[in-house]
């Protein structure tokens, strides 16, 4: 029997029976099949979309639209596409509950291959003239502009060819709509399609549909699982008003009305739209508007309270200088502004009575300068002479130093936008103006001074180098203070590029006396550090190094000082590239020297300087190639190795020469090595040793190659601890293995699952919890500084992704705990979270905050530290998790608040007070408002006071929860 959609009895089924909708695929196939046209299933469905009930034409349609949905996109051809559109443009005319199933038709028909955009006209004259767009619901408004949408993007083109008709339709479409979602959507395809398609003369009416929304006053509900926020339709609303540039006036008109409003996301979100408006309108736009766009700017930037309107007014103002600076060569407008900006400014520092008042007005002028290289040069040109001027008045000596401060400020800006040439005259003043400064005895300006001057070394001429020099001299040699030692030494450096022949003779060979190091004992460790520093400079390095290895070689009492200055001066990447080291040890063998002084002073030096000695290996040995570093090794290592069989102390040497080797480095004594330090771990009376022997054995692990060697050191490592008389719960023991599970765990092993286990097992027992603890602080330390780049460790993407996993699934059968086992996990987890990406945190929230809400109940400062952050971010990521637990957070964070231990403690808590206060609803909040104000009125006479000032912040916010108009955001 032939199936029903062959007949015309389908349109009585289709109203009759929701059976028929399971036939869809049958109808489909045989369509597709060639059986039935699609044409005569129109004329079979005539019955039932031709019905007097508009309930069972709705349903017709719906039954034909799910048929269309199921086809190839090019399978209809053109005279059936022109037949279906022209089906569903008549539809548009029927009831209004048919039209909502006409146009999600009509948007399947729209996709079709074979669909002719000039049908289009007809179906948007009807739909404007028959649709009351804003009358329908909120998923039929939105398919009617995804509709509008597609057409859009099939051929924005067309649309232009539509005229004012289309387009006020489409206004007319979207005016009055209300839903977060529909909006947002509008906001963001608006403004595309304002630059494609002229708005002619209806550029007012858009404009006025769409600043009826400005600024944006909104707050989703707390029952909205995805919820559309406040910021992302004020964002996205933000480029509509700036589209095009025929909204200038309107917008620049709104902005100025809305940027005197008081309500604080008006002005937010005013500076923002001037912000991206300076993208698109012309400079001739604003100039109307000027003079009261400063007069608003300038009200913000001088914000007391909000420093968010305070950096958008900065913002703001730097993209409208940048605008204008496109200008500069065709009218005065930009000079005039800039300079009247310059004025205020100079004006508001003149009356400074504070450093905060000071720097604010500098920074309105940072900003004016950095925003294009025309007001570089304005902005510096004036002020450079003006600086100098302000701080021969004397202000008080704050305000000098601050007025330094600024003028290198103003230098840095000006080689950024290489204008120096355009300002030379200027800049002449600048060093003799430093050495002015670094002639007064305090340190505050010296150190002032001498960074200004390291910033303007360039432009430093020859006849000021003497008394900078004797300046900086007299502060290397006999300054006590620290800071004002290491400026000063970067000062000598920094003149030492710019005039090396003069340094070599008035600082190397004269103050220094580098040919003889026995002064005093004190002024030889600085003069050691400054010629170390100086000896990173090419011009330098044979002078210095030559005496620096001469003395080591000669052990003689210099020898030691000569060694640790150079240890810590070498670390400095910026002064010593790789290349340098390679270079200094190619030329001066300066490896051989601290080897052999090592090997004569082990039993006499101290461990201090010792350790000076083994580290600097290690660095220099760390910047070899693999060719060098097999050469050092091989000469080595027997000769040492007989040594270190006897004397544990020669360890030491073994250590860092094998620390830092790159990962095809391979000798013959590794699995030697492996074993011994396996022993020194576990056995050494030296905890120095012991530690050392944990890492290198860690080191080894982590760089050998897969495969025999990989095995062998592997082998090692279970054939000793299997035979070990160590307890499987020692404390040494766990330790170690904490820096196995490291080493493998780094390199991407999956053997460092047992290793993990081993050290969470023994968590459990309250007389071994403790060192169970310090294992996993170890396998969770900063690999930086022993099993890092500068080692050449292996290290796989996401390891510390993995280790969470796998800490989290071990350790979540732990039961009952006692309180020093539960301190213990607790801790451990802390150490674990401290390292993990954020984006675990938010992903895990809900598991993590029992952990977060327990442990702020311990007196264990390292352990709140961590939890406290880990507290602020998920609540910075307004997670809704902790807002049922709030009656137990808020009292443990108040009691926090007031932790004697520990400053941080207590502002880290009070910070998170709040951020709860700012980003809960505040039906959240009311409840423990009262009781908030009362226990934090004692933190307000802290004795610290940054603890209070985070106490009055803190305080505040929970005084306004509740308010009119009260801030959302954090």
């Amino acid at each position: 029997m032939e199936s029903l959609w062959f007949r015309s009895e389908l349109a009585e089924e289709v109203k009759q029976s929701k059976d028929v909708f399971k036939e869809i695929d049958n109808i489909v196939t045989d369509i597709l099949d060639g059986r039935l046209d699609i044409v005569k299933l129109v004329e079979n469905m005539a019955g039932v979309l031709t019905d007097k009930e508009a309930e069972n034409r709705e349903k017709g349609i719906k039954f034909f639209n799910k048929i269309l949905q199921k086809l190839p996109k090019n399978y209809l051809n053109d005279n059936q596409v022109k037949f279906i559109s022209q089906f569903y443009i008549d539809r548009l005319k029927d009831h209004h509950r048919v039209i909502p199933a006409v146009v999600e038709g009509f948007l399947i028909i729209i996709d079709m291959k074979n669909y002719n955009i000039m049908q289009t006209q007809d179906f948007f004259i009807v739909l404007f003239r028959e649709v009351a767009c804003q009358s329908q619901v909120r998923q039929d408004r939105f398919n009617i502009y995804c509709l509008i949408q597609n057409i859009f993007n099939k051929d924005h083109k067309y649309l232009t060819t539509l005229g004012p008709d289309f387009l006020y339709g489409f206004i007319s479409s979207i005016d009055g709509e209300r839903d977060p979602r529909n909006l947002l959507f509008l906001f963001t395809f608006l403004p595309t399609f304002l630059r494609e398609v002229p708005l002619g003369h209806l550029v007012e009416e858009m404009f006025e549909v769409l600043s009826c929304y400005y600024p944006i006053d909104f707050h989703p509900s707390p029952d909205d699982p995805a919820p559309v926020t406040r910021q992302n339709l004020a964002d996205s609303l933000c480029p509509c008003l700036c589209a095009v540039p025929e909204f200038a006036e309107h917008c620049l008109v709104l902005l100025v009305e809305k940027l005197d409003s008081s309500l604080r996301v008006a002005k937010l979100d005013s500076l923002e739209l001037l912000r991206e408006s300076c993208n698109i309108f012309p400079v001739k736009a604003y100039e109307p508007f000027l003079k009261t766009l400063w007069s608003s700017i300038r009200r913000e930037l001088s914000h007391k309270a909000d420093d968010e309107i305070k950096m958008m007014a900065h913002k703001a103002l730097y993209s409208l200088v940048s605008k204008l600076s496109t200008s500069s060569n065709t009218d005065q407008v930009f000079e005039t502004f800039v300079k009247g900006v310059l004025i205020s400014m100079q004006t508001e520092i003149a009356e400074s009575k504070t450093v905060a008042q000071f720097i604010q007005a500098s920074k309105v002028l940072l900003t004016t300068a950095n925003a294009s290289k025309e007001s570089c040069i304005i902005i510096t040109k004036l002020m450079i002479p003006a600086v100098i001027a302000y701080y021969e008045f004397k202000p008080s000596s704050k305000l000098q130093i601050a007025s330094i401060d600024f003028l290198g400020e103003l230098f840095a800006l000006a080689k950024n936008w290489e204008v120096l040439t355009e300002i030379d005259n200027q800049l002449k003043e600048i060093p003799q103006f430093c050495l002015a400064v670094a002639s007064n005895p305090s340190k505050d300006y010296q150190i002032a001074g001498f960074k200004n001057l390291v910033l303007v070394k360039d432009v430093l001429d020859s006849h000021l180098v003497l008394p900078f020099i004797e300046i900086l001299m007299h502060n290397v040699q006999y300054s006590h203070d620290e800071q004002l030692f290491n400026v000063s030494v970067d000062t000598i450096h920094a003149i030492g590029r710019k005039y090396p022949e003069m340094v070599m003779e008035l600082v190397v060979k004269g103050k220094c006396d580098v040919y003889n190091m026995t002064i005093n004992k004190d002024i030889l460790n600085k003069h050691l550090k400054l010629l170390s520093n100086l000896a990173s400079i090419d011009y330098f390095t044979k002078v210095i190094f030559s005496e620096m290895i001469r003395n080591i070689n000669d052990s003689n009492e210099v020898a030691g000082k000569v060694i640790k200055a150079v240890n810590i001066t070498i670390s400095n990447s910026s002064l010593y590239s790789e290349q340098k080291l390679k270079d200094i040890e190619s030329d001066y063998r300066l490896i051989d020297a601290i080897l052999g002084w090592l090997s004569k002073t082990i039993y006499t030096e101290s461990q201090e300087v010792l350790t000076n000695g083994y580290d600097l290996v290690a660095n220099i040995m760390s910047s070899l190639p693999s060719e060098k570093q097999i050469d050092i090794i091989s000469k080595y290592t027997e000769d040492i190795w007989r040594k270190t069989e006897k004397e544990e102390v020669y360890f030491n040497i073994i250590e860092c020469l094998y620390r830092s080797l790159h990962q095809n480095v391979y000798s013959v004594k590794h699995s030697d090595i492996m074993r011994f330090s396996l022993n020194l771990s576990l056995h050494s009376n030296d905890n120095a040793i012991r530690s050392k022997a944990c890492m290198l054995a860690a080191t080894l692990l982590n760089k050998s190659e897969l495969g025999q060697q990989f095995d062998c050191l592997y082998n090692v490592l279970n054939d000793l601890l299997s035979h070990s008389n160590e307890k499987c719960d020692s404390p040494r023991l766990l330790i170690l293995y904490g820096w196995i599970t490291k080493a493998l765990i780094m390199r991407g092993s999956a053997e460092f699952t047992p290793w993990l286990q081993k050290i969470v097992s023994n968590m459990s027992s309250p007389e071994h919890c403790k060192p169970s603890s310090s294992a996993i602080r170890v396998v969770v330390g900063d690999p930086m500084c022993n099993l890092g780049p500068k080692q050449h460790s292996r290290l796989v993407f996401m390891y510390k992704q993995r280790l969470y996993q796998n800490f989290s699934v071990l350790t979540s059968n732990m039961g009952y705990m006692c309180p020093e086992v539960k301190n213990a996990y607790l801790t451990s987890w802390a150490y674990v979270l401290q390292q993990v990406p954020k984006s675990i945190l938010n992903n895990d929230a809900a598991k993590l905050a029992p952990l977060v809400i327990d442990s702020l109940e311990l007196d264990n400062k390292n352990l709140l530290l961590i939890m406290l952050d880990v507290l602020s971010h998920i609540l910075q990521n307004r997670h809704l998790v902790l807002t049922g637990s709030l009656q137990t957070i808020l009292p443990r964070l108040v009691r926090l608040s007031k932790f004697e231990k520990c400053m941080d403690v207590r502002i880290k808590s009070l910070q998170c007070l709040y951020i709860a206060a700012c980003v809960y609803p505040t039906f959240f909040l009311r409840p423990h408002k009262q009781d908030m104000l009362l226990d934090l009125e004692t933190t307000l006479d802290d004795s610290k006071r940054l603890v209070r000032r985070n106490a009055v912040k803190t305080r505040t916010r929970w005084f306004m929860v509740g308010a009119p108009g009260e801030a959302k955001e954090v």
